[in-house]
């Protein structure tokens, strides 16, 4: 049976890489890097005390002590956890699997360089999930995305993923990289783990030929993955557009 539509209290962020096209050769690791005097984790942290969320977990590695310094110097109203990811120059997925007890039950899941509107999450949180699914907020909308050759791009059957790949040559939408997990993915993870670690889609894909990797249509909600300095001139363009929540006026 599926759950409860309320929205899960518990949120995992991704701190843990290197971020070098945006960061290369700085101070700080790329979740510290300001968009509009902001940095992008605090943005991020703060649209979550917007959405009710009570429990984070931020996965950190590369230049880790740099975030909690930074975290500890703000007030949340959150109970932020730090999970130390030492094998952070391995795929993304080692640092999912780090944080896998945080997994208790229906929890966010997010990257640190992701902004997004509360539009965005609020369909996330609504879409009813099973407890041995996970679902993936995607934009149909592609024409829109700043940066098309380096999104991930999704291919869907229904409401389920059918195929995701940076590399997919078909797709009906791209991956906003806001995700509503249950522990089911971090057994995906854990089955889809080799020497060489694994990504967040190797499992995503494991959970897809299984049947339960659903998505959730994002629709007009706006969001960018700062991944460059390119990127990071369009985020902070739409903030100084569209505000901090990244929404537009109503009309």
């Amino acid at each position: 049976m599926p759950e409860p539509t309320n929205p899960a209290h518990r949120a995992i962020i991704l701190a843990a890489g290197r971020g070098e096209r945006l960061v290369s050769g700085l101070s700080f690791p790329k979740p510290m890097k300001p968009v509009i005097g902001v940095p992008l984790l605090v943005r991020i942290l703060r649209n979550l005390e917007r959405a009710g969320v009570s429990d984070v977990a931020v996965v950190i590695g590369h230049l880790g002590d740099v975030i909690a310094s930074a975290i500890a110097r703000e007030r949340f109203a959150l109970d932020i956890q730090l999970i130390q990811n030492d094998e952070y120059d391995l795929p993304n997925g080692v640092s999912v699997l780090a944080a896998g007890e945080f997994v208790r039950g229906p929890t966010f899941l997010m990257m640190a360089d992701h902004l997004w509107s509360p539009d965005l999450f609020e369909a996330v949180a609504a879409f009813p999930l099973a407890a041995d699914e996970a679902v993936l907020g995607v934009d149909f909308n592609v024409t829109r995305c700043f940066d098309i050759p380096d999104a991930t791009k999704v291919r869907v059957d229904g409401d389920r993923v059918a195929a995701i790949s940076k590399q997919l040559e078909q797709y009906d939408a791209l991956d906003t990289g806001v995700f509503r997990i249950t522990p089911a993915l971090i057994d995906a993870l854990r089955v889809a783990r080799g020497p060489a670690g694994c990504s967040l889609s190797d499992g995503v894909g494991q959970l897809a030929r299984l049947g339960r990797m659903r998505v959730a249509d994002v629709g007009d909600a706006y969001w960018i993955d700062v991944d460059t300095p390119e990127a990071h001139a369009e985020a902070e363009r739409l903030v100084t557009a569209y505000g901090d929540q990244l929404r537009p006026p109503r009309r």
